[in-house]
């Protein structure tokens, strides 16, 4: 069992949380609005289109060893024999996303932005089991500071470059240099203190490997889900068209920063109360979680219906403005999503790995047929009635998973 150390309270964990995560979303933020703004809407659509190309990869060598860890309260294996695996499997996608780059049939630019997109996300996947090493511990501050660091290096690093060059390719060789340099400058030293490094051999981390494997595939089926109706949309429409999807999508995607700081600050309180068999204060927090998410959600639309065109103008340009209608569509699908999200965390928090997978074929199946159904027909407001109609698979499934965990025998 590991040593407990004391523990900082939920309310703490949550505000560092939320401060690092919407500081990060921040800095994604900026990174699109400068591609729009100093760049070109088929620039900003470029960068939309590499990061959903290489974001499945990454997800699969993801593992989601994280929440793993973070899950892992009687420290059945070292930090080392995690950072083995996920540096082994970083190792991996990355070499898979150098192929898929010159495999895509588009121009040698187009392929180094798209190995550039998959370097600086391999960054964050190293950073992120560092990470879950300090969430184990619930050090949810020094988290907070390394994701502020990253957001800030990286969109001064990419502003400037774009600035000088207004070329797409060396700006995104600034971010993955930026993202690289705070894995090595912070996050190395900051996650690994007071952890085992020592590694317990090849076959504990096979072991690992076998647990997280379902979870890597689930990742990569959400990211697919998430993406597909983008190569739909870019598939059919232009990369023009994804830039304004992914301009709007993005509100979508910074309101999951709460959801995040909600789900990562909660986990190993979940699975502490879920291991104590303390079903009514597991319930409780949950359902707490979710009435959170319902609330966001709710407030993301009002927002989007009352300023969407004010937002759009002036976060990107006002070629934008006519797309606040999208930007509403997009935040009516973010309510469902939010709470799944949320209950994706809980049912991880529960060590419910393996019923993942199937139920991350469903949702992706769901997403895939909408996407390519309501698109051609809807234009690009068919991409959130896909990703509504996906999360809304998503519940269900999530809630069957979470009431058959409350019935598993005790030694399970």
């Amino acid at each position: 069992m590991l040593p407990v150390p004391p523990t900082p309270s939920l309310r703490s964990s949550f505000a560092w949380t939320f401060a690092g995560n919407g500081v990060y979303a921040a800095g994604q933020w900026a990174i699109l609005s400068l591609f729009a703004k100093l760049g070109s809407g088929e620039m900003l659509g470029e960068y939309a289109l590499a990061i959903a190309i290489t974001a499945p990869v990454v997800m699969l060598s993801h593992l989601n060893l994280r929440s793993v860890l973070a899950t892992d309260i009687a420290g059945k294996h070292p930090f080392g024999d995690y950072l083995a695996v996920r540096l082994g499997a970083t190792a991996c996608g990355l070499a898979a996303i150098g192929i898929l780059g010159f495999a895509t049939g588009g121009s040698a630019s187009m392929a180094i932005v798209i190995l550039a997109a998959g370097i600086a996300q391999s960054a964050e996947n190293i950073s992120d089991i560092y990470y879950g090493a300090m969430q184990r511990r619930e050090r949810m501050d020094r988290i907070a500071r390394s994701m502020m660091a990253r957001a800030a290096v990286s969109a001064v690093a990419l502003g400037a470059v774009l600035a000088a060059t207004r070329n797409i390719v060396p700006s995104m060789i600034a971010l993955a240099g930026a993202r690289v340099a705070v894995l090595l400058i912070y996050d190395r030293r900051a996650g690994s203190a007071g952890e085992q490094l020592a590694r317990s051999g090849l076959r504990a981390q096979l072991a690992i490997l076998r647990t997280a494997l379902p979870l890597g595939i689930v990742l990569m089926l959400i990211s697919l889900s998430t993406n597909l109706p983008r190569y739909a949309i870019e598939r059919r429409m232009g990369a023009r068209a994804l830039g304004a999807f992914a301009a709007a999508a993005s509100f979508m995607t910074s309101g999951n920063t709460v959801i995040n700081a909600l789900g990562q600050s909660a986990t190993p309180r979940l699975a502490r109360y879920f291991a104590e068999r303390s079903r009514a204060r597991f319930l409780r927090l949950a359902l707490q979680l979710m009435a959170i998410a319902l609330a966001l959600g709710a407030s993301g639309v009002a927002a989007a219906a009352l300023m969407g065109a004010t937002i759009l103008r002036i976060l990107y340009r006002s070629e934008y403005a006519p797309y606040a209608p999208l930007l509403t569509e997009v935040m009516a699908a973010a309510v469902p999503a939010y709470v799944a999200g949320i209950l994706g965390y809980v049912i991880t928090s529960v060590r419910a790995f393996d019923a993942q997978l199937p139920l991350f074929c469903m949702v992706t199946a769901s997403c895939g047929i909408a996407a390519w159904l309501l698109i051609p027909r809807f234009g690009l407001a068919g991409a959130p009635m896909a990703l509504a109609a996906a999360a809304c698979v998503q519940i269900a499934g999530e809630v069957a998973i979470l009431t058959r965990a409350f019935h598993r025998p005790k030694a399970a």
